[in-house]
């Protein structure tokens, strides 16, 4: 048996060497035969997943002769490369179903002009058709077949999720001012404050629910099977969160676009392949500099996030771009975003925006593989999601009146300080906010959540797992879900909470009265 798990850890590390593993210190949950892997997590690097192939073979099935250990590389060489490969189809196949998938729902929605984001019906209809196929096929568990053809396109969606929502930090220099400083100081109050309010709210019911009910922490434990550790490569090296190889194709593209379109503007000005190009470039610095931000040491992230280190270096290539083709830094980020998907004029951040749709369907995949964790916690999940929805609108909008925030375009952005950007936008739109900050605020709440939550949660004492989980899932969504990827057991709730607070948010301010009553509270009229 110990063989089979071994052989079966070392398929799977080949099949999907951007998951798991984490510097040797995040463990691989086995339950039966299924390796169940985080799609959040720090994902590895292709020649660290090889690595971890040659390590993870028996020992015994290696040959004494050094003669003989060549043929050995070879051999797990070639496994791993045709594995690699075939991974790559599958998250291919499975993006592109999930995003053919958000596509239908969209047009369809369009269609019938429903006044409910697409994306998230497409999320709740592929999770209740799992669900029910599960039910209507018995021991075959037809859902599960579903879940395992999309669930590569998810964590692919998953890892690169913060990414799709940089446009709106991006272009932020064309949105108006928040005012003077002590408006400033009230919006930073609400965003600061509000996080403690949900964070404590959802964690403290979540406590006095299992304290009723008796309850533990309720995960199941995680067998971990031994790796001899004279096999295992000694390194203190972080595993990078995207290849190497990844960031210099990024960058080679980025400095060919870039020249491109700076010398086809400055011989052709009125070309039809200026736009183009120059969203491809723009695009690729974007990507370059997320992919080179993540992979900075974990000190310094967790100071400065990836998304910051975007945004700033995409901000000095747009200034630099502007320089040498003779138009203005305003002018570049406002082609960043063009509101269309036409070919000849789509910007950058116009493609990265369309991908949060099937990134939002992409979390019935999350929810799927979570149904028995909140099947054995529905009380807890329950409750964390009727508190932190509840009361993360109608306090917010009590909040943002109480403190008499001047603009009233402001007070309504701040209403989705706490839903995960995709959906933040979303709501943003429903109650006529600006999207652009809400989805600021909504990264100035994550990265809060991310640096300081856990810190916060272990001087409030708060140790139990799930209502950690919960908590910060609630409070900072994907942002702080991420930083708690080393916390195997709140992880799991952390992620359920992010979707549920999400989708129920969403859901209530698509209801008129719903809607009329949170704007009266957080306008007054």
């Amino acid at each position: 048996m110990a063989t089979k798990h071994r052989l079966l850890l070392i398929l799977l590390c080949s099949v999907s060497p951007s998951v798991a593993l984490v510097a040797n210190r995040t463990p691989l949950t086995v339950r039966g035969t299924s390796v169940v892997f985080s799609p959040l997590a720090h994902p590895l690097s292709s020649s660290r997943a090889q690595c971890w192939h040659r390590e993870l073979t028996p020992c015994s099935s290696r040959s004494k002769s050094s003669t003989a250990l060549p043929a050995a590389d070879d051999t797990t060489a070639k496994v791993s490369s045709t594995s690699e490969g075939n991974a790559k189809k599958k998250t291919i196949i499975a993006t592109s179903l999930l995003i053919l998938l958000d596509t239908q729902f969209r047009s369809l929605f369009t269609k019938y002009s429903i006044p409910f984001p697409s994306s998230l019906a497409g999320c709740g209809t592929l999770f209740a058709t799992m669900l029910v196929m599960d039910s209507l096929s018995g021991k075959s568990k037809m859902g599960n077949e579903v879940y395992q053809l999309l669930n590569p396109g998810a964590m692919l969606l998953a890892k690169w999720l913060p990414v799709f929502f940089v446009p709106s930090l991006i272009t932020l220099p064309l949105a108006s001012g928040l005012g003077n400083a002590w408006e400033v100081l009230k919006v930073l109050s609400v965003v600061i404050g509000g996080f403690f309010f949900t964070l404590f709210t959802t964690s403290w019911s979540v406590l006095g629910i299992r304290k009723l009910m008796g309850g533990d922490t309720a995960t199941e434990p995680v067998p971990i099977y031994p790796v001899d550790a004279s096999n295992v490569p000694v390194t203190n090296k972080q595993p990078q969160a995207f290849s190497l190889t990844l960031f210099r194709t990024l960058k080679a593209f980025a400095w060919l676009t870039g020249i491109s379109s700076v010398t086809l503007i400055n011989k052709s000005p009125a070309s039809q392949w200026n736009k183009p190009l120059q969203s491809a470039f723009l695009l690729s610095i974007t990507l370059s500099s997320f992919v080179f931000g993540a992979n900075l040491p974990k000190r310094f992230t967790k100071t400065v996030h990836p998304l910051v280190t975007c945004a700033g270096l995409t901000w000095l290539a747009s200034k630099t771009f502007a320089m040498l083709t003779g138009s203005t830094f305003l002018a570049i980020l406002q082609s960043y975003k063009a509101g269309t998907l036409a070919p000849l004029s789509a910007g950058a951040g116009d493609v990265l925006l369309f991908l949060l749709g099937p990134a939002v369907v992409a979390l019935s995949c999350q929810m799927y593989g979570r149904k028995k964790l909140m099947r054995e916690n529905i009380p807890e999940v329950g409750i964390s999601t009727l508190v932190s929805s509840l009361g993360g609108l109608y306090g917010t909008a009590a909040a943002v009146r109480l403190l008499n925030i001047v603009n009233p375009m402001i007070r309504l952005s701040l209403l989705s300080r706490n839903i995960t950007s995709p959906l933040a936008m979303a709501i943003a739109s429903i109650l006529g906010a600006d999207v652009s900050l809400a989805v600021t605020i909504v990264v100035l709440t994550g990265l809060f959540g991310a640096n300081f939550g856990a810190s916060i949660l272990d001087a409030a004492g708060i140790k139990d797992s799930v209502a950690r989980g919960l908590g910060i899932g609630a409070a900072a969504h994907g942002l702080g879900t991420a930083a708690f990827a080393d916390e195997k057991d709140a992880f799991p709730f952390a992620a359920i909470a992010m979707a549920l607070t999400a989708s129920a948010c969403t859901v209530l301010v698509s209801i008129p009265a719903v809607k009329n009553s949170v704007l009266k509270l957080a306008l007054g009229v």
